[in-house]
């Protein structure tokens, strides 16, 4: 009977410490803050930028400056594409034109991403020239969602779209942690009950053989009901 209520205090005290650690992990706020917007597994928003900013690499310090891991953005598939060209019609109202994180690598002659992920998308506009310029950066327009090649040194830079992909990662890290602390604190709970079941099994024993002492008379032995009682030795005669 003690066992069996171990093992459902010690089910129940699982299913209490899974619901609150599954709890802790959605209730984490995934974006910097209320400017910005979430979408998949990065936080967006649109700031404006100062006068000193006069390079991509100002504009990238700038993101960078406003939320750790955040950087200018960088547009990976066509649903990205969409949502940020959305955004520009409901929220935004930004720009004709706003900067993309890409520049042209002449070394590797491709397109390449200055947060360092990989090219799988483009939405190249049809151009006149499709010769690659020596120092060639992107931009997008904010009404069709097409992009435009221009030259690094005459790209928009009045309002910066920065992105903050690093949402997936906080929230596998702090799920990581509530699932970590859960295990701990119910492991610590385990052994402790069942520290105190094996002293109170033992405190019985005790009390036990305590009762056998003094009646000396008597046959200690354990009942079915796991109580312990004493059987008095009785004398039968055969008539």
């Amino acid at each position: 009977m003690a066992a069996r209520c171990l093992l459902t205090f010690l089910l129940l005290l699982f299913l209490v410490v899974f619901f609150l650690a599954g709890a802790s992990a959605q209730g984490t706020a995934a974006c910097p803050s209320a400017a910005w917007i979430s979408f998949r597994n990065s936080c967006y928003t649109l700031l404006q930028g100062p006068l000193e900013t006069h390079s991509i690499d100002d504009a990238r310090e700038y993101c960078k400056g406003n939320a750790s891991g955040a950087d200018i953005v960088s547009i990976n598939n066509e649903d990205e594409n969409t949502f940020i060209q959305d955004s520009f019609h409901t929220r935004w109202h930004g720009p004709e034109y706003i900067s993309l994180g890409m520049f042209f690598d002449t070394d590797d002659d491709a397109f390449k991403w200055y947060d360092q992920s990989n090219v799988n998308f483009t939405n190249w506009m049809k151009e006149e020239n499709n010769e690659e310029l020596l120092d060639t950066c992107a931009t997008m327009h904010t009404t069709s969602g097409g992009w435009k090649k221009t030259t690094c040194e005459h790209l928009p830079l009045t309002q910066i779209l920065c992105e903050n992909a690093i949402l997936y990662e906080k929230e596998y890290l702090l799920e990581k942690k509530a699932w970590t602390t859960a295990l701990v604190i119910t492991s610590t709970i385990i052994v402790a009950v069942f520290a105190a079941f094996l002293w109170f099994l033992y405190q019985r024993r005790i009390s036990l053989a305590t009762r056998c002492t003094v009646h000396s008379s008597a046959i200690c032995v354990p009942s079915n009901s796991d109580e312990e009682v004493l059987i008095e030795e009785e004398h039968e005669y055969i008539a």
